[in-house]
């Protein structure tokens, strides 16, 4: 007598197609239908056929580990799982498959090469069928079956019901605006819950994060302005990451300053200044106050100062205000120009004068020395000159060319010399 099993075990008698009576049995954790044809006779038989299909049944069984699957896409998938078969068959084969069409051949995976190149068996043919399978993608999302087939042709077996994949991508969600100081939740979604527990990566501007995280989610509390940037999220032993947010914080203006046109010029009508703050959004309304006054002196970012004193700008943006700290501001106007040429002009004329005078000093004195000197040679001459012995005892020493000596030729003594 043989046993043909049908959705698990469905079994008939070929000997009898005549009148015959169904009873549907459920058999086993499978929920197996079990259609039995008995023929009018004792019942005997009945209760013998009875006995045999509960042990056999007994002995069929694929338990898998889950029974829903949910991966990231381009991940490795593992489907664990065991079988069992009578042992009074010989196993031929056992193999995994998908969505079973009815009235057709279940397809073996390993063979389809949609999955020959990512699918592995890593069970063996005992009592281990557990598969991996790689770079799932959404292709991938199907009811997976593990078959089991014996030398009897009737005595088959497939795992009903099988592993639903599901495959997802990650998607973070973020408030598009903020403000510092609030505390802002990021999460990373996926469209199924993911098998394992899984530990969450988080990126900004594509830099490693390691601020606190809860689950699938990256708490900033309180969020700063520096916290402001591109985020992206990834699931940890995976290369899927999600597609980038930008999350923008917004702030009251800080570090306002005022700069100048000012660079040391002699002469200026005005000096030009401009505020510089940062803010997010940009400060649009800025005001210009001299310091101790409480009234503002001008609007905008630029205020052209036409008077020497200490003027502040405040910056404001929708979040707040802020001062900068004040500037000295120096104006030289027409009168201050003519106050500085007249200085520049007395300043030269007094040098030169100075100067001149300075030269004439200098001439004089040479020329008084030049005359002293000359002085001084006139009485050394004189002296050497100088007549010890009688008038007439000099003529021969004129006459012999003493011309150094010689004395004046106007001198009356000399008048009665004779004339060679």
């Amino acid at each position: 007598m043989s046993l043909r099993m049908c959705e698990g075990h469905d079994w008939f008698h070929p000997d009898h197609f005549y009148s015959y009576v169904s009873l549907v049995v459920g058999v086993g954790e499978m929920g197996v239908a079990v259609v039995m044809l008995v023929r009018m006779a004792p019942p005997l038989p009945l209760i013998f056929l009875l006995m045999i299909h509960m042990v056999s049944s007994a002995d069929w069984g694929v338990n898998y580990s889950s029974l829903h699957i949910c991966a990231v896409k381009d991940s490795s998938v593992i489907i664990s799982c065991t079988y069992k078969y009578p042992t009074v068959h010989q196993l031929m084969k056992v193999f995994w498959t998908k969505d079973p069409v009815k009235g057709a051949e279940f397809l073996d995976l390993s063979e389809d090469p949609e999955y020959s190149q990512r699918l592995q068996y890593l069970g063996d043919k005992q009592q281990n069928c557990t598969v991996r399978l790689s770079h799932v993608t959404e292709k991938d999302k199907h009811e997976y079956y593990f078959r089991i087939i014996t030398d009897v042709r009737e005595e088959r077996w497939i795992g009903k019901p099988g592993v639903i994949l599901s495959v997802t991508d990650l998607q973070l969600e973020s408030p598009e605006r903020v403000t510092e100081g609030d505390s802002v939740h990021l999460t990373c979604r996926s469209s199924c819950n993911l098998t394992d527990t899984p530990t969450f990566i988080w990126y900004r501007n594509s830099h490693t994060l390691t601020k606190e995280m809860i689950g699938d989610k990256l708490i900033l509390d309180p969020v700063r302005r520096e916290d402001a940037g591109r985020y992206r999220c990834a699931v940890h032993g995976h290369t899927l990451t999600s597609p980038e947010v930008y999350l923008n914080v917004t702030y009251p203006p800080r570090n306002v300053s005022v700069s100048t046109n000012y660079s040391g010029q002699l002469w200026l009508n005005s000096v030009s200044l401009m505020c510089i703050s940062d803010s997010n959004p940009p400060a649009l309304s800025f005001s210009w106050f001299e310091e101790n006054q409480s009234s503002a002196v001008g609007s905008g970012q630029s205020f052209s100062a036409v008077q020497s004193g200490r003027f502040y700008c405040e910056a404001h943006n929708p979040h707040g205000a802020q001062r900068s700290d004040a500037v000295t501001v120096t104006v030289k106007g027409p009168r201050e120009l003519f106050y500085i040429c007249f200085g520049v002009v007395c300043g030269a004329a007094v040098f030169i004068t100075m100067g001149i005078i300075w030269g004439i000093r200098r001439m004089k004195e040479r020329k008084a020395k030049q005359q002293l000197d000359c002085s001084r040679r006139q009485d050394d001459k004189r002296k050497a000159c100088d007549v010890d012995q009688p008038v007439y005892e000099n003529a021969t020493a004129l006459q012999n060319g003493s011309d150094h000596c010689k004395p004046e030729l106007d001198s009356s003594v000399y008048e009665n010399l004779p004339n060679n």
